[in-house]
C-alpha cells in the first residue's frame, strides 16, 4: 500500500525564519522610532501582538489547501469588492484616507488584506484563461477584473495602494505570458489616463508629486524628505547607535515609524547593521518565494507566489526609493519592518499561502 508523504516536511523553515527575524528587527526599530513620542507609547507592543497573531495565521493558511481557496475564487473576489464598497461608504478617515474600519478596540484596513487575497482570485482567473493570453480581449478582461477593486481603492483615495494592485496584476500577467504589444498599448493608454486624472487627485497627492518633481515648490513638505536623506547619509557604515540618532531622537523626522523607518534604521544602525540586514533578508525572502513558484506544477499556485513576491518587492523599492528621494511619497511602507497591524498580518497571510503551495507541490499531494 502506497503511503502519502506528510506535507509538513516541505514547510520552508528558512523562509519562515527570515520573516520572523525581519519582523523582530522591525519591532526593535519601531521602539526606537517612537522614543520620546508620548502619542505612540505601546506601539511596539502592539506590533509584537500582531506578529504572534500573524505567525499563527500563517500556520493556519499553510495547513489549509490553497486549492480550496482558488476553487472559491469568485466568492472571495465578490467578498473583497463588497468589503471595499462598504469601506468606501462607511470607512473611518485616517491620514486623509477613508479606508479603515473602526472596530472599537482596533482599526483594520481592508485594502491591506485585499492586496494579498487578490493574488488568489486573480491567480485562478488568469490560470483558467492562460490559453487565451495571445488575445487582447483576454488582457482587457483581466484588467477589468482587477480594475474594479483598484477603482474602489483609488476613490478612498489611496493612490499608493492602487498602483500596488496594478503592478501586482502586471507581474502575474507577465508570468502568464502577456504579449509585449499588449503591454505597450496599455502603457500608452495608462499614461494618457494619468494625465487626465491628475487634476482630480486630492491636493495632498498632487503636492507629493509636485514636491518630488520640484522640491522648491513646497520647502516645508520637502524638509522631511531632506531630513530622511540626511539621516541616511549620517548613519555611515555602522550607524550612530540604537536610540542614539541625532535626527531620529530629536523629532526631525515625521512618521518615522511607518513611511520613513528606513531612514531610522540606516541612521542608527548604519549600512552594515541596518540597510544591508533589511535588504538582505527581504531579498532572501523573495528568492525563497520565487523558488516555490518554480517548483509547483500548478499555474494558479505559481501565480499566487509571484503575486506575493511582486507585492513585497514593489513595496520595498517604493519605500526605500521615497526615503532617498528617488520616488514620490506614496504611503507604502517597508514590508515586515514598518509599524502597522493590518499590513503585518496580511503579509503573514501571504507567506502562509506560499507555504501552502510549497507543501502541496509534489504529485502525491495532488492525489
Amino acid at each position: 500500500m502506497k503511503t502519502r508523504t506528510p506535507i509538513w516536511q516541505y514547510f520552508d523553515v528558512w523562509l519562515t525564519t527570515a520573516v520572523v527575524l525581519l519582523t523582530a528587527y522591525g519591532v526593535l526599530i519601531i521602539s526606537s522610532a517612537i522614543t520620546n513620542t508620548p502619542g505612540f507609547v505601546g506601539f511596539e507592543t502592539r506590533q509584537i501582538v500582531f506578529a504572534f497573531i500573524g505567525f499563527g495565521t500563517m500556520l493556519v493558511f499553510a495547513a489549509l489547501d490553497y486549492r480550496i481557496l482558488t476553487s472559491a475564487h469568485w466568492y472571495i473576489y465578490f467578498g473583497l469588492v463588497g468589503l471595499l464598497a462598504f469601506v468606501l461608504q462607511f470607512g473611518t478617515i485616517q491620514n486623509s484616507v477613508s479606508g479603515w474600519i473602526d472596530l472599537g478596540f482596533i482599526r483594520v484596513q481592508p485594502a491591506e488584506f485585499a492586496r494579498i487575497l487578490i493574488t488568489i482570485t486573480l491567480g485562478q482567473f488568469i490560470a483558467s484563461r492562460q490559453h487565451n493570453m495571445h488575445r487582447f480581449s483576454n488582457t482587457i478582461l483581466t484588467l477589468i477584473y482587477i480594475g474594479i477593486p483598484i477603482g474602489m481603492i483609488f476613490l478612498q483615495p489611496d493612490l499608493g495602494m492602487s498602483i500596488l494592485f496594478t503592478v501586482t496584476w502586471f507581474g502575474m500577467m507577465m508570468l502568464a505570458g502577456l504579449p509585449l504589444r499588449h503591454f505597450f498599448v496599455l502603457l500608452f493608454v495608462g499614461i494618457g489616463t494619468l494625465i487626465i486624472v491628475y487634476p482630480s487627485l486630492p491636493e495632498y497627492q498632487q503636492a507629493r508629486i509636485e514636491v518630488f518633481l520640484d522640491p522648491e515648490s513646497d520647502p516645508e513638505s520637502d524638509r522631511n524628505i531632506g531630513n530622511a536623506i540626511v539621516s541616511i547619509g549620517s548613519g555611515g557604515w555602522f550607524g550612530l547607535g540604537f536610540k542614539q540618532g541625532t535626527q531620529t531622537q530629536s523629532g526631525f523626522l515625521r512618521v518615522q515609524h511607518t513611511d520613513f523607518i528606513f531612514a531610522v534604521l540606516t541612521h542608527e544602525m548604519g549600512f552594515f547593521f541596518g540597510a544591508l540586514v533589511v535588504v538582505g533578508l527581504l531579498g532572501f525572502i523573495l528568492l525563497r518565494i520565487l523558488r516555490v513558484a518554480s517548483l509547483t506544477p500548478d499555474p494558479a499556485g505559481r501565480y499566487i507566489c509571484v503575486g506575493v513576491a511582486t507585492i513585497i518587492f514593489f513595496q520595498t523599492v517604493v519605500s526605500i526609493g521615497m526615503n532617498l528621494r528617488l520616488l514620490p511619497v506614496t504611503g507604502l511602507t517597508l514590508p515586515f519592518v514598518s509599524y502597522g497591524g493590518s499590513a503585518l498580518l496580511s503579509l503573514y497571510i501571504g507567506i502562509g499561502l506560499v507555504q501552502s503551495v510549497l507543501m502541496r507541490h509534489r504529485k502525491q499531494a495532488f492525489g
